[in-house]
C-alpha cells in the first residue's frame, strides 16, 4: 500500500479551473497545464464524472482489450483530500479546494448548532432525524459552480448539466443518462456539458472493489460510453472520477472503554478521515490510546497541524473551515475505518474511500475523440 497526498497543480480543481480558462473566465487557482492545450482545440466538450471510478477500480475491472479507458489518451491526476465525494465532487464543480468551499465531507459538525449533519441529505444521523427546510450547508456555503458562470457569461455556448434521477428530471439508468448526455450536444456548435453519474461507486461500496456486480457495472458503463463517443465524433469527451475506493474493515470507537471515554461525542467528517473531539484535560490520554489501539493504521493530526500543513487544499482557506475539526484528525493509511455502533448502523460497507492510499486519490482523465 501506498500514500498519495494532493497534489494541488494537478488535481481535479486544476481540471475546473481549465475550464474557466478555456472560456476566458477568472480562474480561482492554477489550471491543468496539459488540459488546456486540448480544451482549446475544441468547440464541443462533455465532462463525465463517474464516481468512485478511480485509477486502481479502472485497472482491476476493464476489460482493457476494447475497454474505453486503456484505448484513448490519458492524464493522471489526484482527487483532492479527503477523496470523497462530498469534497471532490464540490471541489470540482466550484474550482475550489475543500479548505476554500468548506466541503469537507459525508458528516460535517455545526459547532453553533451543537448538530452533526449528513451534508448532501440534511440528516442528522446523531439524533437520527431529518431536518427540514433549505438544505443548511448548501445555504451557508454555497457558490455559483464553473458551468453556470461559463453559461452566465459565455452565450454562445450552449451549457448543460445531467444528473441522475435524485435530481429532477434526471436519468433513472446508464441508457437514459448517455442519451441525454447525447441530446445536449446533438446539432449544437458549441457546447459544454458536465454529467454525473451516481455509479460504480454505490455497488463497489456493496461489493467490495473487484466483485462480480462492481466489475459488471462499470463494463456495462464502459459499452454505453463507447457508444455514445462513437456516434458523437466532433466532440472531445473527458472522462474522470471524484475518487477511487479501497476494501476495508472497521473500528467500533466503543469498542476500547478507556479511549472511548476521551471523547465528547461521536467522530464527524468520514470513517477514513475522522475529526475526534476529545473533552477538556484529556488530550495527551486520547493520543496515547489512539496510537496504542490504532496508529498503525491512521496518521494523526492535531487541529493546528491539520491546519498549519494544508491538509484539505492549499490557502486561502476558508474563514471557518476549523470550526468542522474537532482536536484531531485521524487519516487512514491502511485499509481501515472507523463507526460509532450505539448510532446502530453497521459498517455494511466492503469498501469506501476518503483515505491517503493511492487507491482513493489516483484518478485518470480518459480523453476520447482528441
Amino acid at each position: 500500500m501506498s500514500i498519495q497526498w494532493l497534489d494541488p497543480k494537478r488535481s481535479l480543481v486544476a481540471v475546473s479551473n481549465s475550464i474557466l480558462k478555456r472560456f476566458n473566465q477568472p480562474q480561482f487557482n492554477d489550471s491543468l497545464i496539459d488540459l488546456d492545450t486540448i480544451l482549446a482545440q475544441h468547440k464541443k466538450v462533455v465532462f463525465i464524472l463517474l464516481d468512485g471510478l478511480g485509477k486502481s477500480i479502472i485497472d482491476l475491472n476493464v476489460n482493457k482489450r476494447k475497454s474505453i479507458f486503456t484505448h484513448n489518451d490519458i492524464i493522471g491526476i489526484t482527487s483532492v483530500y479527503p477523496p470523497t465525494t462530498v469534497a471532490a465532487t464540490n471541489a470540482f464543480l466550484s474550482g475550489r479546494f475543500p479548505s476554500e468551499t468548506g466541503w469537507l465531507g459525508w458528516t460535517q459538525y455545526f459547532a453553533e448548532d451543537n448538530r452533526a449533519l449528513n451534508v448532501f441529505q440534511n440528516y442528522d444521523p446523531w439524533e437520527n432525524r431529518q431536518i427540514l427546510g433549505e438544505n443548511i450547508m448548501s445555504k451557508r456555503y454555497g457558490y455559483q459552480n464553473v458551468f453556470s458562470i461559463v453559461k452566465a457569461n459565455c452565450p454562445e455556448v450552449d451549457v448543460e448539466e445531467i444528473w441522475p434521477s435524485f435530481r429532477p428530471n434526471g436519468a433513472k439508468n446508464i441508457f437514459s443518462f448517455t442519451r441525454k448526455i447525447s441530446r445536449a450536444i446533438k446539432n449544437k456548435e458549441q457546447s459544454l456539458v458536465y454529467a454525473y453519474w451516481i455509479e460504480p461507486d454505490h455497488t463497489i461500496h456493496m461489493d467490495g472493489v473487484s466483485g462480480k456486480k462492481t466489475k459488471r457495472v462499470i463494463r456495462r458503463i464502459d459499452f454505453f460510453l463507447r457508444n455514445l463517443t462513437r456516434h458523437n465524433k466532433d466532440t472531445l469527451f473527458v472522462l474522470m472520477a471524484d475518487h477511487g475506493l479501497t476494501d476495508v474493515h472497521f473500528f467500533d470507537i466503543q469498542e476500547h472503554e478507556d479511549f472511548f471515554s476521551t471523547l465528547k461525542r461521536p467522530f464527524a467528517l468520514e470513517s477514513r478521515t475522522a475529526t475526534f473531539f476529545v473533552k477538556d484535560h484529556h488530550e495527551e490520554e486520547f493520543v496515547r490510546l489512539f496510537k496504542k489501539y490504532y496508529g498503525q493504521y491512521f496518521l494523526l493530526k492535531s487541529k493546528s497541524e491539520v491546519l498549519q500543513e494544508n491538509i484539505f487544499g492549499p490557502k486561502p482557506m476558508k474563514k471557518d473551515i476549523q470550526d468542522f475539526l474537532g482536536e484531531y484528525v485521524a487519516l487512514a493509511t491502511d485499509k481501515y475505518g472507523f463507526y460509532y455502533s450505539s448510532l446502530k448502523e453497521k459498517p455494511f460497507m466492503k469498501a469506501h474511500h476518503a483515505g491517503l492510499l493511492s487507491e482513493e486519490m489516483d484518478i485518470n482523465l480518459t480523453l476520447v475523440n482528441k
